[in-house]
């Protein structure tokens, strides 16, 4: 059964910046966006609004369709995080400016080395998330579409791999 995005499921929200774009990890705001049904993303920006971390959180079908609470945090020098909590699930993504670090829920990443991840069993209280590295990619701001979504577009590859991992069930 295919699915319509609900509007205002998530929303998007970039936060002006006041930091400087020198400084390669500085978090300046954060994006989040439903893919499906059972798939929505959330992302970290830089001040040229070029994501610097991207998650897709997957879990049962209809689980990011609940009313979502932000909460944020955005220094200059300082790690700059983001979380988005419902009754259903809480979304965290952070970047350290000084150590090149990503923690995408309570995992730490070299943002060198993945950028981009997968969580899966998101909104699922009796089953353990898995944070699942899935590579460096060339992040792009949004413009006429989400920045998950012209991911997605740019890369099939990265779509199928996410197929992959959430249709075997075995994290």
């Amino acid at each position: 059964m295919k699915r319509t995005l609900l509007i205002g499921v998530i929303i998007a929200l970039i936060v002006p910046s006041t930091v400087g774009s020198e400084e390669t990890f500085t978090v300046s705001g954060v994006g989040a966006y439903p893919i499906s049904g059972n798939l929505t993303s959330m992302w970290l920006v830089a001040p040229d609004k070029r994501p610097l971390v991207m998650a897709y959180f997957h879990g049962p079908d209809g689980w990011h369709n609940t009313q979502w609470k932000i909460a944020s945090k955005f220094e200059k020098g300082k790690p700059g995080w983001a979380e988005l909590r419902s009754d259903k699930a809480t979304l965290r993504l952070t970047v350290n400016a000084e150590t090149g670090e990503a923690e995408v829920q309570t995992d730490t990443f070299k943002v060198s080395e993945n950028n981009t991840f997968l969580v899966v069993h998101t909104g699922e209280s009796a089953t353990k998330q898995k944070v699942i590295p899935l590579g460096v990619f060339d992040l792009l701001a949004s413009k006429d579409k989400p920045a998950p979504i012209m991911l997605i577009r740019a890369n099939p590859v990265l779509m199928e791999r996410i197929n992959k991992e959430t249709a075997t069930g075995t994290h």
